[in-house]
């Protein structure tokens, strides 16, 4: 990567961060010292990543890694081992159905991210990026995880919700999307028809730990035409990797 790309304001933010690793604790001008940057600057960068919950001020007025940062990697983790627990799983489902399989999580209250895949066998295969990030109503695995939540939550989601068509089938109302969030819970599947892709169909099932909590969800996608023959054969299989998650 070229360095035109570089935002020097973020670079020096996360020089900061980094100066972490060698200390407890860090001052404005200890961070400007080792960054080669004003005290000011320094100090606007710190007082910036204490308001976004990065770091917390001590009371000698140095500065010490925030919570945030815990719970970003506590996160970080629990997802990477999520994908290498269900890797197999995700690779039964290819291999069963043909199709491409997911694993997908919330990524906050309203969007959903991919975060592990296993390519189908068959040609014509959905093949979405990792880590690509989604409205949860655009997707099977988001409507499905919103659904096993309140409907506190499902009413606030349709208040945030960008509700842009990306095709003639995508939920654009709150009442199109609180209805189908009804059907999805009662059935414990979710379905996307055509809703993010023309052309393409997905199905989900989610996967719930030990306290019987909705972690995550697998999904298996395709052309429309294969999925909607085949979906009896695509939801066995989903359901069967789901009730064996190691969670």
């Amino acid at each position: 990567m070229t360095e035109q790309y570089i935002l020097s304001s973020l670079d020096h933010a996360l020089q900061a961060m980094e100066l972490f690793f060698e200390r407890e604790e860090l001052t404005a001008a200890e961070a400007a010292r080792a960054l080669g940057i004003s005290r000011t600057a320094a100090f606007r960068i710190l007082c910036t990543l204490e308001q976004r919950g990065f770091v917390t001020r001590a009371a000698d007025g140095g500065w010490h890694l925030g919570v945030k940062l815990f719970s970003l990697g506590q996160l970080a983790q629990r997802r990477m081992v999520l994908s290498g627990a269900m890797r197999p799983l995700l690779a039964r489902v290819a291999a069963r159905t043909g199709e491409t399989a997911h694993l997908a999580v919330m990524d906050g209250p309203y969007h959903v991210v991919f975060v592990d895949k296993v390519l189908g066998r068959l040609n014509l295969k959905m093949d979405t990026a990792l880590g690509e990030r989604r409205w949860a109503h655009q997707t099977a695995t988001g409507k499905l995880l919103l659904s096993l939540q309140g409907r506190e939550s499902w009413e606030q989601y349709a208040r945030a919700a960008d509700f842009s068509a990306l095709t003639p089938n995508t939920l654009t109302t709150p009442e199109a999307l609180l209805r189908e969030l009804e059907l999805t819970r009662a059935r414990r599947w979710a379905l996307d028809r055509e809703e993010a892709e023309e052309g393409l169909t997905c199905y989900a099932a989610a996967l719930f730990d030990g306290s019987g909590a909705a972690v995550a969800a697998i999904s298996c996608s395709g052309p429309s035409t294969r999925l909607e023959r085949h979906r009896a054969l695509c939801l066995d299989a989903l359901r069967a990797a789901a009730a064996d998650a190691p969670l």
